[in-house]
């Protein structure tokens, strides 16, 4: 039996504790499947990987700090990415000092483009940008025939405010815009969602865009139905299971994108397989398609980092959340499908596909 042909150490750079850990455990164990998957088929060509999980425990100095003991002292050859922008954009600036690419899901364009418009070397994402996410729930809130508008965003948390714009601006094509008086932003600080939502429930919106992380939506979510609010609410893809389980009551009127149709039976089969019991079944997949689209660059040009960069910037890989497209210019997809759900009680159920 021949030797394998050296390891490839891959970094995997998570919330594993704190606010978003269903989120970064989730990511994890996807890319940690399909490491398993490959090497139990030989490897890449014959080269085992090896991936080391370090926690940023949702902490932006902890991920700095984590990210440079990667690729400094244990010198892993490329880095797992979290699909949380905040920790995306603390390490941004310091991936522009080595050459480990960062093959994320941070769907925030500022984690991968400088204020120049030129990309960081380093970052990629491997997920719609937000400015696409934010323009579907648009598309579709306004297709569904929602006129009237309430938003509550979180302000220090950059997932929440990059997919702002993309909304208001998408439904401001359409002849739709938004009072100031129902926009309301708040900080970490402020946990009395019920006062927050206030205004808007007075209003008597059709909906309620509300782009923010699973337990800050289980708890909006349950302050706007204590305010006897019977409108709709549209959220990003933290809405999506394990939102239904952590808020454990009816989410009928929540509207959520998701990267894949997991009614699809080939879907609902690997799901059963692979995740039956991962808490974000979107992020299992999404991790899942990083370490497939890793595998395939590693295969067509080895391990040298600025070859992977090269070969990252020009990737074409045939997913299961997409066929993923990246963009040179940005380092993140074009023209992925995603899809719009809600929940029937609190089953899922997928509504339609809209293109990037």
């Amino acid at each position: 039996v021949e030797e394998p042909a050296g390891e490839l150490l891959i970094g995997c750079l998570q919330d594993i504790t704190g606010a978003t850990s269903s989120l970064g455990k989730s990511v994890q164990a996807g890319a940690q499947a399909m490491v398993d998957e490959i090497n139990a088929n030989g490897g890449i060509d014959g080269m085992k990987i090896v991936m080391k999980t370090y926690d940023t425990k949702g902490d932006v100095t902890e991920a700095v700090n984590a990210f440079i003991t990667a690729v400094t002292v244990d010198q892993v050859s490329l880095v797992v990415g979290p699909p949380v922008a905040n920790i995306a954009n603390a390490i941004k600036e310091t991936t522009e000092s080595y050459d480990v690419p960062v093959v994320g899901l941070a769907l925030d364009p500022a984690c991968q483009i400088k204020a120049d418009g030129t990309p960081y070397k380093n970052m990629f994402c491997l997920q719609p940008s937000a400015t696409s996410q934010g323009m579907i729930m648009a598309s579709y809130a306004m297709k569904n025939g929602y006129k009237t508008f309430g938003i509550l965003y979180n302000q220090e948390n950059a997932y929440s405010v990059s997919l702002l714009a993309p909304f208001t601006n998408k439904l401001a094509e359409g002849g739709i815009t938004i009072d100031e008086s129902v926009i309301v932003p708040y900080g970490a600080a402020d946990t009395d969602y019920k006062t927050l939502l206030q205004p808007i429930v007075s209003a008597g919106v059709d909906a309620i865009y509300c782009p923010n992380y699973t337990q800050q939506l289980v708890a909006i979510v349950g302050a706007a139905a204590e305010l006897g609010y019977e409108g709709k609410i549209i959220a990003g893809l933290d809405a999506a299971p394990a939102f239904n389980t952590t808020y454990g009551g009816d989410c009928s009127d929540v509207y959520y994108i998701n990267n894949m149709n997991t009614e699809d039976p080939e879907v609902v089969k690997m799901i059963e397989e692979l995740c039956a019991d991962v808490a974000a079944p979107n992020k299992f997949f999404l991790g899942y398609d990083i370490i497939g689209a890793v595998a395939q660059c590693v295969a067509e040009v080895g391990t040298d980092p600025v070859a992977l960069q090269g070969a990252l910037e020009n990737l074409n890989y045939e997913g299961i959340t997409c066929n993923i497209v990246v963009d040179p210019a940005t380092h993140m997809p074009t023209d992925c499908f995603m899809f719009m759900y809600t929940y029937d009680g609190s089953k899922p159920v997928m509504l339609e596909e809209f293109a990037g």
